[in-house]
């Protein structure tokens, strides 16, 4: 009698330029990772372009550098983005992958945040794609989440409610801007919070949205939209959830 054990496989992609002080960081994420978990199979997708720095010569793994001369305004920008993360999406989709984790560049992150992201989907079939509560570094304690703009919040618009009681906060927090935060921080809020768009720089999707040929990075109302706009607003139109852990807990800062 053969019996047939399916292990888990889990793609880890990531977009660099210019990252060669980040990048080394990153694997010593992932190698972590892997030792942690050493039930799931985790592989590894680089897509880097135009680098001027080191960081051609630090890939490693299966990686596309693409030398494509693209500009670094902030005009187009999110085109940009879109473009490479519709790239990697064509290269690395329908390869039998269980989840996708996407890591931004200059993310920092361990293996208690993916495990919390990964029972959220594992435990609800309901949710496509778990985010992270992603924070500036540079605000902590107040643990600001950063990526606002991809929830098509304000730079000072606190998501989740300051707990710290100390005398020094950030400037954009709520406490310093005496804006109202979007979700209370009490002992009884939730734990996953649902969003019809986030991202965060650390995201799990479900392998079979992500091999979905109906969903990709769009721009909806022009250049200067958030690449995740579109990408959200496809998930949820073909049935999925999206929701930020707040126990997956994840650092953004400048390298």
């Amino acid at each position: 009698m053969i019996i047939q054990i399916n292990i888990m496989k889990i793609l880890i992609t990531t977009l660099v330029r210019n990252n060669a002080t980040w990048l080394p960081q990153f694997y010593t994420m992932v190698d972590r990772l892997k030792s942690d978990m050493p039930d799931i199979t985790f592989d590894t997708y680089i897509y880097e372009n135009d680098s001027t720095d080191d960081t051609k010569r630090l890939l490693r793994g299966e990686h596309v550098s693409a030398n494509l001369g693209h500009p670094v305004d902030s005009e187009t920008r999110t085109q940009r983005i879109a473009f490479y993360r519709n790239s990697v999406k064509r290269n690395t989709m329908k390869r039998g992958h269980d989840y996708i984790l996407m890591v931004d560049s200059n993310m920092t992150w361990g293996g208690l945040a993916f495990k919390c992201l990964l029972e959220t989907l594992e435990t609800h079939e309901d949710i496509s794609m778990a985010c992270p509560n992603a924070m500036v570094k540079t605000s902590l304690p107040c643990e600001f989440y950063y990526d606002t703009f991809a929830m098509r919040k304000g730079q000072f618009d606190s998501i989740f409610e300051c707990t710290s009681t100390g005398k020094c906060h950030d400037r954009h927090c709520h406490k310093v801007t005496g804006y109202k935060p979007h979700h209370s921080s009490g002992p009884d809020s939730p734990r996953l919070v649902d969003f019809d768009t986030c991202f965060g720089g650390f995201v799990l999707l479900r392998g079979k949205v992500y091999d979905n040929d109906d969903i990709w990075w769009t721009l909806m109302d022009g250049v200067r939209d958030c690449e995740h706009w579109g990408f959200c607003q496809l998930i949820r139109k073909h049935g999925g959830r999206i929701v930020v852990d707040r126990h997956a807990k994840v650092l953004w800062s400048e390298v």
